[in-house]
């Protein structure tokens, strides 16, 4: 197996994170994005493939149908999805273990010995899949489903989105391919810079503003 490490790259700020970090140890091998029925598949992917050729990788692609006529898939999927929607709204049942485990498939098949995921300490802390707990459990789930083929990463479990920017402008990459934004994009591919995933990431942007002279780039809509 190789000492490289598939990433799950979602498009947005965190998958980009741990790919960067791979990628800078000479780490990142490949790179995976999934179509689950996300609303915002369209601009996911678009920045997926961005980040991926910018990093050197190929970007394999997956869908899966699993939620597709289900009650309760979250409104990142499903029903209107209010700028102001908490944790019972925005939860996709299982979906960084769904995840992880599509990920671990094409990693064994490739040849590729760990998954790496876009985890933050953000949003661990309402959102259990994003903890260090899921990352353990995640990584013995793998190793047992593999045969000790693949194993579970993320270089930024212990990160705050913040300094996920923070890393990215060390590192010199364009924080213009990410798209972190729950909704479609819109007809100028524009993030709609409201929803929960969009405050976050301005927020992240705006602590790294003053000393580094980072401004908030013109990919949300007004």
């Amino acid at each position: 197996m190789s000492g490289k490490s598939l990433v799950l790259l979602s498009g947005g700020l965190d998958s980009y994170g741990a790919a960067a970090e791979l990628w800078a140890g000479g780490l990142l091998g490949a790179a995976l994005w999934v179509d689950y029925g996300q609303r915002a598949a369209g601009g996911e992917r678009v920045a997926a493939e961005s980040q991926a050729g910018g990093l050197g990788v190929h970007l394999h692609t997956a869908t899966t149908d699993i939620y597709r006529g289900l009650p309760r898939v979250g409104a990142l999927i499903a029903g209107e999805l209010e700028d102001d929607a908490g944790v019972e709204r925005l939860w996709v049942p299982a979906r960084n273990a769904v995840l992880f485990s599509l990920g671990a498939a094409v990693a064994e098949s490739l040849g590729i010995a760990t998954v790496a995921m876009g985890l933050n300490a953000d949003e661990a802390v309402d959102f259990p899949d994003n903890s260090p707990s899921f990352l353990a459990a995640a990584d013995r789930f793998l190793f047992l489903a593999t045969a000790g083929r693949v194993q579970a990463v993320s270089p930024t479990v212990q990160r705050s989105k913040a300094d996920i920017v923070a890393r990215l402008l060390d590192l010199g990459l364009p924080l213009d391919r990410i798209y972190s934004c729950y909704r479609p994009p819109d007809a100028r591919g524009r993030m709609c810079g409201r929803c929960p995933s969009c405050r976050r990431l301005k927020e992240a942007l705006a602590a790294n503003s003053g000393a580094r002279g980072v401004d908030i780039p013109d990919g949300f809509a007004p």
